[in-house]
């Protein structure tokens, strides 16, 4: 059975600034808002138990695929659900992950509102997805997209998906 991993908090990629990144060997990574989409507290909170048997993600990227370098935000606000312990790691980041067979529920801690990019994750997370066989990364947030380092202003697109 493959590892899970999750993000959970509040998400976007800010355009003019982070660019791509590349999805780890061994991993999948699966997003269920469109990118410039905002993601409910309510399906965000199912995805954070990995609960999503039966949902069909609405991107999926495999191995080596890009995908865009978003950036994981505290999740100020937000109803987290806290998976089962006797499975599931939580983490809060800057922190120690783990690297044993359980999944990975991850977070950025409040104090670090500046958030990490993906790459950076990945790079974070390296040691606990080298030692899986396989990994299913969820991300349970926005795909807000900032345009204001494009130097455009807001276009009203980041509206809910679901």
């Amino acid at each position: 059975m493959a590892k899970i991993i999750v993000f959970s908090g509040h998400g976007d990629w800010a355009l003019g600034t982070d660019q791509f990144v590349q999805i780890p060997a061994k991993c999948r990574m699966k997003f269920y808002t469109m990118n410039a989409k905002t993601l409910s507290d309510g399906l965000g909170g199912t995805i954070d138990r990995g609960m999503v048997a039966g949902l069909e993600p609405d991107q999926e990227a495999g191995a080596f695929q890009a995908v865009p370098d978003m950036r994981l935000y505290p999740p100020t606000g937000l109803n987290i659900q806290r998976p089962d312990p006797a499975t599931w790691h939580m983490v809060e980041l800057p922190g120690m992950i783990p690297v044993d067979d359980k999944n990975l529920q991850l977070r950025i801690n409040g104090q670090f509102g500046g958030g990490a990019s993906l790459s950076v994750l990945f790079r974070l997370l390296a040691p606990a997805i080298r030692q899986a066989d396989e990994v299913v990364l969820l991300w349970a947030a926005c795909r807000a997209v900032q345009l204001k380092c494009a130097g455009g202003k807001s276009l009203g697109v980041n509206v809910m998906q679901r």
